[in-house]
């Protein structure tokens, strides 16, 4: 009996866990608004994906619960290192609303301000070794900035702090000071209503290649822009997102493989998710800063099993069967081609 009581507990935590992960319940319904953190994003994507919402996978939902759930204890630690500066978090987070667009946005917390400045927002944001890197040396993106500037914007501040922490190690974090720019709000109030004209109409926006990851997006096979930007990357002329992602990828790469065994899957993955955005660009080779990326053609030769059933032995040959296969192939800059 017990037995069945604990596996029934467990199933309704199992379902609570599952209803938090695919929504907030103290906040509203995402698909009627366009949120701070979208704003910068390819605004095709984000119409079609507010129309049509994409299913979650579970380990999409997970990632998505651990990375909120690491974000909260940094805002925590941010909490006790500004002296109870810090307000408007957790279950009194601020829902901050445009008067007349259906436009939000909801940051981590408000600092109360003891200098001119006033008042800011708090932004907290957890990233890769690699990507904490690239973001430490070359600054933010400016979708992060963007985010943050829709956050003052709609609070009516004037700074907001950005606190970058690496996922696999605390310790590592980089602060960052963001003023506020009146010409950068106007320009998100004019995608705000770019959004929302295409929400009422129902027509998509020209997609935003700069903007956004475009080998993840379901929309890339009928974006015009996409398919014009594709053509360039065979040219070399590849998208500066996607080349910073690329370059994350590379150095994550170059890091994973001098552990060997213990990260040798994780490793694997990473060569095909570099192989996957080659063959979502159409190129064969890509140069980086830290790599030269290349798809290697070569023929694989297998063996039809049941067709070699079915006939005698001495039918090998007719049943040998030839396709195409790319390998990838990442030479490390400093190492020996």
């Amino acid at each position: 009996m017990s037995m069945n009581v604990e596996n029934l507990q467990l199933l309704e935590l199992q379902k609570a866990l599952q209803a938090r992960m695919v929504a907030d319940a103290r906040l509203p319904n995402r698909q009627a608004y366009l949120g701070a953190s979208e704003v910068g994003t390819c605004l095709r994507r984000v119409v079609a994906s507010k129309r049509s919402p994409e299913p979650f996978e579970v380990s999409s939902m997970g990632r998505m619960l651990a990375g909120r759930a690491l974000e909260n204890e940094v805002v925590q630690l941010v909490r006790i290192a500004l002296n109870g500066r810090l307000r408007n978090t957790g279950r009194v987070q601020l829902d901050l609303r445009h008067p007349d667009l259906p436009f939000r946005a909801h940051p981590d917390g408000r600092i109360v301000g003891n200098t001119e400045e006033g008042d800011g927002v708090l932004e907290v944001k957890t990233a890769s070794v690699s990507l904490f890197k690239a973001f430490q040396k070359d600054g933010l993106p400016q979708a992060y900035v963007e985010q943050v500037h829709a956050q003052m914007g709609l609070a009516g501040l004037t700074w907001g702090l950005v606190v970058l922490v690496s996922r696999e190690n605390l310790a590592e974090l980089n602060t960052f000071h963001i003023p506020f720019d009146p010409a950068i709000w106007a320009e998100l109030l004019v995608r705000a209503e770019t959004w929302q004209v295409a929400m009422t109409t129902g027509e998509l926006p020209p997609g935003e290649p700069d903007r956004g990851h475009c080998h993840t997006c379901p929309m890339a096979r009928n974006c015009p822009q996409h398919q014009a930007r594709r053509e360039s990357a065979a040219k070399g002329e590849f998208p500066d997102l996607t080349k910073l992602e690329l370059e994350c990828l590379a150095e994550e790469l170059a890091d994973l493989d001098q552990e060997l065994d213990p990260l040798q899957q994780r490793s694997s993955d990473l060569k095909e998710r570099l192989k996957a955005i080659l063959q979502g660009f159409g190129v064969g080779q890509v140069e980086l800063d830290a790599a030269a990326v290349q798809l290697i053609p070569s023929i694989r030769t297998s063996l039809d099993a049941r067709a070699i059933q079915r006939e005698a032995p001495d039918l090998y040959q007719r049943f040998l069967k030839t396709s195409p296969i790319s390998t990838l192939r990442i030479t490390f800059r400093g190492e020996p081609a």
